[in-house]
């Protein structure tokens, strides 16, 4: 995709002022917006019915409190990032009543959750406005953000805001990379650690593909071995500990519970509790791994149980794919690919969300078949201006949102269209793009039919 960048009448001072300006507005805005409908908050507080505590991807806020850096050493049920944010937070409210300590860590994490939704604002304005112009950057961001998913994520305690902010980070610098205006490796190796460090679903294997990314979009073979050498020995350094640990070649021990679900089978965790011990056992070993409960009664997860649980499942799942039919298994990731495109703000119920008036718009326009449409549309845009030198450029920037879709697809079921919403933000600067670049088109064949 070749784009004019900069002009003399959009300096990028200039720009860089403006997106900080939408930036801030758009982290005003959510703070705003979730002061007016926080008297209809659960608990007067919560805009879902989940708190950080209750997530199953979260170890309990005691563990952070009483044992952070053990706790996070010894975590196998998702990568470190939220819970590392979390034994923050914890240190910052350091109080001893846990019910309190909860409530301040989420209240805290809504405001944090609002400067990311701030940040992803300014990188979605500051790559249109090197694409188009500032006013069409600016009212183009300022339209995705009040997107209904966007604003349901950016009120969810967990990372899948997080890391469609990260992706947008990542794909920015790629994008950058292909146009040759930036040469180095440093953010996208802290971007993709990010990434790593933060999702289950970027695990070892992302490497080469980023690699094989970076290298159809020509960035400097220099930088290109840095990015894979600095990557590659933090990636290898902690998939050997948790190795190590826990006879996981991954970040995450749902794995074998999100792929049997990808199949159909609606397997549930709740079942395998009721074989553990009571009472938790006083042990030479990490609270985070020996704890039954968490403080709000849900179950942790992280317990080390769950572990063999784990290889069971994922033995079970292959188990099932070779004895299934090819038909059967289509017909489960069709289904699949049919959640996946559905639209993006119903994943969970949400205070603000269901009170927006634009939400049906929104959804209508995020989903089957106007997204998948829109999107066929654009792909044809590009291609009639492309030169025939952009299409391995082009291929680089498809194929990390094309496997992040697939995975999103293949590999769990029922939350798949907020795993839709991981590629939104990108999907939406690609739409908008071409939407510019369509209508500058329009607008030049139009002057030249008249002239004539």
């Amino acid at each position: 995709m070749r784009f004019p960048i900069a002009t003399k009448e959009s300096p990028r001072q200039h720009r860089l002022v403006v997106g900080v300006l939408v930036g801030c507005c758009a982290t005003l805005f959510l703070l705003g917006l979730e002061s007016w409908f926080r008297p209809l908050a659960i608990k007067g507080m919560y805009f879902q019915a989940w708190s950080s505590e209750r997530m199953m991807q979260t170890v309990s806020i005691e563990d952070l409190r009483d044992e952070p850096l053990r706790s996070l050493w010894n975590l196998h049920i998702d990568p470190p990032v939220f819970d590392a944010i979390r034994a923050g937070l914890v240190g910052i409210w350091n109080t001893n009543d846990s019910g309190d300590l909860v409530r301040n860590v989420d209240f805290t994490l809504y405001i944090l959750w609002a400067l990311v939704y701030g940040i992803a604002g300014f990188v979605m304005f500051i790559w249109l406005s090197e694409i188009s112009t500032t006013w069409f950057a600016a009212a183009a961001t300022c339209l995705f953000l009040v997107h209904p998913a966007c604003i349901l994520y950016a009120t969810y305690l967990e990372t899948t805001f997080l890391t469609a902010t990260l992706i947008l980070c990542f794909y920015y610098f790629l994008w950058r990379a292909k146009e040759g205006t930036i040469h180095s490796a440093g953010p996208l190796v802290l971007c993709f650690l990010l990434l790593f460090l933060t999702r289950s679903l970027f695990q070892a294997p992302w490497l080469i593909l980023f690699t094989l990314s970076l290298l159809l979009v020509k960035l400097p073979l220099r930088s290109l071995a840095i990015f894979f050498i600095v990557s590659g020995v933090v990636i290898s350094l902690y998939t050997a500990k948790q190795t190590h640990q826990f006879g996981l070649a991954s970040t995450s021990s749902f794995t074998g519970l999100s792929l049997l679900k990808s199949i159909g089978y609606n397997v549930s965790y709740r079942g395998y509790a009721q074989q553990f011990p009571t009472e938790e056992p006083v042990l030479d070993k990490p609270r985070v791994l020996t704890r039954i409960k968490k403080i709000e009664g849900s179950v942790n997860y992280n317990n080390e149980n769950y572990l063999s649980i784990n290889n069971e499942l994922t033995r079970e799942y292959f188990e099932r794919v070779a004895s299934s039919s090819p038909g059967e298994l289509a017909g489960n990731y069709i289904q699949n690919l049919r959640i996946y495109f559905r639209p993006s703000s119903t994943c969970e119920s949400n205070v603000i969300v269901e009170r927006l008036p634009w939400r049906r718009a929104y959804d209508l326009v995020f989903s089957a078949p106007v997204l998948p449409v829109a999107l066929a549309i654009a792909v044809g845009i590009w291609m009639l201006g492309a030169k025939r030198s952009d299409y391995r450029g082009g291929v680089g920037l498809f194929l990390p949102a094309f496997v992040i879709a697939l995975l999103s697809v293949l590999c769990d079921r029922w939350e798949n269209m907020r795993f839709k919403f991981f590629i939104e933000p990108v999907l939406f600067v690609f739409l908008a793009s071409q939407c510019y670049e369509g209508s500058r088109r329009l607008s030049r064949y139009l002057r030249s039919f008249g002239a004539q």
